[in-house]
C-alpha cells in the first residue's frame, strides 16, 4: 500500500495536475468513474460504448455501482465499430486523449492507436492506464506480444478472433485482488472456465458475422507494453512513441505516448533490451 501511495502521489499525480483546465481532452470509456468532469473541464469530450441514458440504466441495474451513476458524464461520441476518428468532427484535435483500463479491450490495438494519432494536436499526448497482468484474474496469461497485435491488424476484424477469445477465457482465474501476486497468492485459485468452454468459445468466435463479446485481449506488464510500443514503432505502424511508463502501482500502471517526428528515430538497443 506504502508503495502504490508513493507512485502515485508523486510520479502519476503530477502528470495529470499538469494538464490545464481549459485543455481540449477526448475522454474514452470514462462511464461512472470519469477523470475529467465537464464542470471543471469545460472543452472534455467523452467517448464511450453506448449513449449517456444507456449507461446510467446499465450501471443502475448494478448494485455495487449503482450510487455512481451521477457521476456518468453526458457521452459527446458513441463508438460503433468505426474508428473512432471517424466519429468526430475533422476540426477537432486534442491536447489530451486519456482512457482508464480501455486499451486491453480493444479489437485491433494496432489501429486503435492509429486513431488517437489523428486525433492529437501536435505537441499532445495519450494518458493510458492500462492494468498490469499480474494483479488481477490475468495473472496466469502470458503477456501480448507484438506478433498478436500484428495478427490482429492485418485481419481487421470488427470483433475479437478465436485467440484473443481463447486466451481471455481459458486462463481467467477467481482471483482479482488489485496488487500483484506471488506463489502464496495463487494458492486456492481456480480457473473460472474449463478449456472446452475456451475452445467452444474460440470456435464460435471464428464463424461469420459473430457478435462484439468483450475480453481482456491484451495482457502487459509495463515492460511489455514498453518493447510493444517501441517494435510497432521500429516497423513504421505507430509514431506513437512511450515517453513515460510506470512501474506497476495497485493493479495498473500509466503509460504517457506522444507523438515521435518520424516512426523508429532515434530508438537505440539500450532502448530497446
Amino acid at each position: 500500500k506504502l508503495q502504490r501511495s508513493v507512485v502515485k502521489r508523486l510520479l502519476i499525480e503530477p502528470k495529470f495536475k499538469a494538464v490545464p483546465d481549459n485543455a481540449v481532452i477526448l475522454e474514452i470509456g470514462g462511464g461512472y468513474n470519469p477523470r475529467y468532469v465537464k464542470a471543471r473541464h469545460p472543452n472534455a469530450y467523452h467517448l464511450d460504448h453506448c449513449s449517456t441514458e444507456e449507461l446510467k440504466a446499465k450501471y443502475r441495474a448494478d448494485p455495487s455501482v449503482a450510487h455512481l451513476i451521477n457521476n456518468i458524464q453526458p457521452v459527446d461520441f458513441i463508438f460503433s465499430g468505426s474508428p473512432i476518428e471517424t466519429l468526430i468532427p475533422e476540426v477537432l484535435k486534442f491536447d489530451l486523449i486519456y482512457g482508464s483500463h480501455v486499451l486491453e479491450h480493444q479489437v485491433d490495438l494496432v489501429g486503435h492507436l492509429n486513431s488517437l494519432e489523428k486525433l492529437l494536436k501536435p505537441g499532445g499526448r495519450v494518458i493510458e492506464m492500462i492494468p498490469d497482468l499480474r494483479t488481477c484474474f490475468d495473472a496466469l496469461r502470458y503477456p501480448s506480444v507484438t506478433s498478436d497485435a500484428l495478427l490482429a491488424h492485418f485481419r481487421r476484424a470488427p470483433v475479437h478472433q478465436g485467440k484473443q477469445v481463447f486466451d481471455g477465457t481459458s486462463r481467467v482465474i477467481d482471483k482479482n485482488p488489485g496488487y500483484r501476486m506471488w506463489g502464496a497468492d495463487l494458492d486456492g485459485a481456480h480457473f473460472t472456465n474449463s478449456l472446452k468452454r475456451a475452445y467452444e468459445a474460440m470456435h464460435t468466435a471464428e464463424l461469420p458475422s459473430q457478435p462484439y463479446i468483450d475480453t481482456h485481449a491484451w495482457t502487459f506488464t509495463p515492460k511489455t507494453f514498453r518493447l510493444l510500443m517501441i517494435e510497432l514503432r521500429l516497423l513504421g505502424l505507430t509514431r506513437l512513441a512511450p515517453t513515460y511508463v510506470s512501474q506497476q502501482y495497485g493493479n495498473q500502471f500509466c503509460a504517457v505516448l506522444e507523438l515521435a517526428e518520424k516512426a523508429g528515430d532515434g530508438l537505440s538497443v539500450a532502448e530497446i533490451a
